[in-house]
C-alpha cells in the first residue's frame, strides 16, 4: 500500500515550469531601409549603405530650413553647425541627434532640450563633462541658456544660437543695422579688393557641368547657404560636411562630423582628420561625386586684341 501512495505520488507530483525572466531586455527589430533593403539597427536614423533617412517616404521632399529660423550649435569658426529641433536633442558620440565625432565625447553625453523658445542642457553623466561658459554643470542638473552661451561637450566647443522672440528680432535689428556707406566708398572698396586666383577646381562627375573653384584657405562645403561650395539640392549632405584646406603644404580634406559621411577614392575617411588629396582624387559628398582637377588657366591676349596690355 505504502508503495502504491509512493507511486501515485510521484506520478501526481506537478512539475514546475521555468519562469520567465521579466526583466530581460528584448531586442528591438532591425529597421529595414525601403530604397535598398538593408537592414539597420534599432535607433538608426539614416541607413547606413545608402544614407536614406529612415523616418521619411521614398521620394518625399526633404523640409527646407532657413538660415536663421531655428536654434542651433555653432563651432567656434563658424563652419560648422547642428540644427536643434523642439523637444529634446540628444548630444553624443553614437545614434545621437547631434553626433560628434570626436572621442573625448561620450556615447550620449548631454541632452539639449527646446520649449517655448527658451533652451536648457543637461549632462547624462559623460565621462568628460559637460562645460557652460567655462563653468561644469553636474549629472542630472538642468541649465537655461541664452544666445551665443559657450557649450563644451569632452573637448568639442560650440556656441548655442537661439532664433530672437517676435519684437525683440525687430528691437535688435533696429540697433545693430549698421548704417549704408555711400555709394562711391562701396565702389572703391570693391575696386581694392584683390582677386583671389583658384588652385584647384571641383568638377562633378555625376552632373555634368557642375564646377566649383578651390581657393587658397579653408573651403568650406555644405547644404548651408553659408558654405563656400553650396549643395543645397542634396538632401544627403549636411548643413557643414566638410572642408578642402589648400596651403603651403598641399590640399587637404577634411570632414566636419557629417551625418552620411565623406569618401575619398571610394574610403570612407575619419571625422576631424586632415587627409591629404591631389589632383586627380575622387570625392564623394552625399550623393554627389567630384574629381579633383586643375583650375582652368585665363586664356592668353592675341596679338591685336584691343584688350592686350601695351608695350
Amino acid at each position: 500500500m505504502d508503495e502504491m501512495n509512493e507511486t501515485q505520488s510521484g506520478v501526481e507530483k506537478t512539475v514546475a515550469a521555468p519562469v520567465a525572466d521579466t526583466e530581460a531586455t528584448l531586442l528591438g527589430a532591425a529597421i529595414v531601409c525601403p530604397v535598398c533593403n538593408t537592414e539597420n539597427s534599432p535607433g538608426e536614423k539614416y541607413c547606413g549603405e545608402c544614407g536614406f533617412l529612415l523616418s521619411s517616404t521614398p521620394g518625399e521632399a526633404v523640409p527646407a530650413v532657413e538660415e536663421g529660423e531655428q536654434a542651433r550649435l555653432v563651432d567656434p569658426a563658424g563652419q560648422r553647425e547642428y540644427l536643434l529641433h523642439p523637444g529634446e536633442n540628444s548630444v553624443g558620440r553614437e545614434s545621437t541627434d547631434v553626433l560628434l565625432g570626436d572621442s573625448t565625447v561620450s556615447r550620449r553625453h548631454a541632452l539639449l532640450v527646446l520649449d517655448s523658445g527658451k533652451c536648457w542642457i543637461e549632462d547624462l553623466g559623460s565621462a568628460n563633462g559637460t562645460f557652460v561658459a567655462g563653468k561644469q554643470i553636474q549629472q542630472g542638473e538642468r541649465m537655461e541658456l541664452a544666445d551665443g552661451t559657450e557649450l563644451k561637450f569632452g573637448s568639442a566647443i560650440f556656441s548655442v544660437k537661439l532664433p530672437a522672440v517676435e519684437g525683440e528680432a525687430i528691437e535688435a535689428a533696429e540697433e545693430e543695422a549698421p548704417a549704408e556707406a555711400p555709394a562711391a566708398e562701396v565702389e572703391a572698396i570693391e575696386q581694392a579688393a584683390p582677386e583671389v586666383s583658384p588652385v584647384a577646381r571641383l568638377v562633378s562627375t555625376t552632373d555634368p557641368g557642375r564646377d566649383f573653384a578651390v581657393v587658397p584657405g579653408p573651403n568650406t562645403i555644405g547644404r548651408g547657404a553659408g558654405n563656400s561650395i553650396v549643395l543645397g539640392d542634396d538632401p544627403y549632405v549636411s548643413s557643414s560636411h566638410a572642408e578642402l584646406i589648400a596651403d603651403d603644404s598641399g590640399l587637404w580634406l577634411v570632414d566636419v562630423g557629417s551625418t552620411n559621411g565623406t569618401v575619398l577614392n571610394g574610403t570612407k575617411i575619419a571625422p576631424n582628420e586632415r587627409v591629404a588629396v591631389n589632383l586627380g582624387d575622387e570625392i564623394a559628398i552625399g550623393q554627389s561625386t567630384f574629381r579633383l582637377e586643375a583650375p582652368v588657366e585665363a586664356s592668353e591676349p592675341q596679338a591685336g586684341d584691343e584688350s592686350a596690355a601695351a608695350d
